[in-house]
């Protein structure tokens, strides 16, 4: 939770903002599938903006999706354009999760600031504000559609 707050607070400093910042090459459009469910429930714990883990029939179970159906989602980026710009420069978790009883794909996107000590390997990456430098979607690996698609709120 202290690695959470601390992210929060970097994203709205000066040192992330500030002009000429690039991200390093190793943290670029990296991605990482959370398989352990607590870190999966704080994924979707989003501060603001809306997740599926804010509706009463949103998330029933989590399942881990495989590396061919993250390929897919990947290769299917582009769609999300123009409504996030880039989407494949984001840092990305990949949640899997059943809501209805399908399951379907949370994908927490981010841009961390340079030298942040956040593993998203084994944390969640949570941001309150942060603009559209932090943004989420539902992928469904069955129909290969985007659904869900929110930001966060500026800064």
């Amino acid at each position: 939770m202290l690695a959470a707050g601390a992210l929060a607070l970097a994203a709205c400093t000066p040192a992330n903002t500030r002009s000429g910042s690039v991200p390093t090459a190793i943290k670029a459009g990296q991605s990482w599938v959370v398989t352990r469910p607590i870190v999966a429930a704080q994924v979707l714990d989003t501060c603001s903006r809306d997740s599926p883990a804010r509706h009463a029939d949103g998330v029933s179970g989590y399942w881990a999706p495989s590396r061919a159906q993250i390929d897919a989602l990947e290769s299917r980026l582009q769609q999300l354009q123009p409504t996030i710009a880039e989407p494949a420069r984001s840092g990305r978790q990949y949640v899997g999760f059943i809501a209805q009883g399908r399951q379907l794909i949370y994908i927490n996107a981010f841009t961390l600031p340079d030298h942040d000590k956040t593993n998203p390997a084994r944390e969640a990456v949570r941001a309150c504000d942060g603009g559209a430098a932090f943004w989420g979607a539902v992928y469904d690996p069955q129909a290969g559609t985007f659904s869900d698609i929110a930001t966060n709120g500026g800064f």
